[in-house]
């Protein structure tokens, strides 16, 4: 059976409609080109890649090689958003008796203000909540280090994220998120409450090492949170793809920010 080119995109669009969590191109291609011995390899190559690229408003690129129909993206963006919410606004208790309740969010200004103080960004700002979407979820901070006017070396501007942890049980997702913002950042940072139990941190401590996250320890106080470095986060080169993606969603979410960072 030879197929045409409209034929050739409805059975790529049955597959994509088949597998709600993505497909990689190889696979697409395969799956059209089954069952149909007589369509050249090359007219079924050339009518995936016109589907692929002109209908963007219904498939998404989602990783390297891999793609997913819009309507799924937008439901897992809500799924993993409400559960980031849901972490986001878990109260804890302050360390100062007769203070009001926390959460992370309490914390994210002044860490952001604590990364330009210590040279770590020339700008940082709050993020948090769930405003860029995607399954690797939203720094809580973001931050950017440029060279400037006075350096004698210009560098390429770096990306700096950080994942926010106010309950002290909560490592072991904090260590995730982080790892998973080293896709498109440049340093990454862990930050936790100073009374998360010892073998947590040793673990911590020892998993952030292995990686290269940077890891710092945080007293549950607003006002004076007292930042303390435990490992610092080691330089290194993001994939660009994903940095074009979070910067993407970036400028769809927050524009004012991206132009601030950027």
């Amino acid at each position: 059976m030879k197929l045409n080119r409209q034929q050739i995109q409805e059975r790529a669009m049955q597959e994509l409609e088949a597998n709600p969590q993505g497909i990689r191109w190889s696979d697409l291609l395969r799956a059209v080109e089954e069952n149909a011995p007589g369509t050249p390899h090359n007219s079924i190559h050339g009518g995936v890649h016109n589907l692929l690229t002109t209908r963007t408003s219904e498939i998404s690129k989602v990783a390297r090689g891999t793609y997913q129909l819009a309507k799924f993206v937008v439901a897992d963006d809500a799924i993993a958003s409400a559960q980031e919410l849901a972490t986001v606004a878990m109260p804890v208790k302050p360390e100062t008796p007769g203070s009001d309740t926390l959460t992370e969010q309490d914390f994210y200004a002044s860490f952001a203000a604590w990364l330009e103080e210590n040279d770590e960004a020339t700008f940082a700002s709050a993020l948090g909540g769930s405003s860029l979407g995607g399954k690797w979820g939203t720094p809580d901070v973001i931050g950017v280090l440029k060279p400037r006017a006075q350096d004698i070396f210009k560098f390429a501007p770096q990306i700096v994220t950080a994942e926010i942890k106010a309950v002290p049980s909560q490592p072991v997702v904090a260590f995730g998120q982080a790892v998973a913002y080293r896709l498109f950042s440049h340093k990454s940072y862990i930050v936790v409450p100073r009374l998360t139990s010892s073998d947590d941190m040793n673990r911590l401590t020892s998993l952030c090492s292995i990686h290269g996250v940077g890891l710092v320890t945080f007293t549950l106080n607003k006002e004076q949170p007292d930042y303390v470095v435990v490992v610092l986060p080691v330089n290194a080169a993001p994939d660009m793809f994903y940095v074009n993606n979070m910067l993407e969603r970036l400028k769809s979410s927050e524009p004012a920010l991206l132009n601030k960072l950027f």
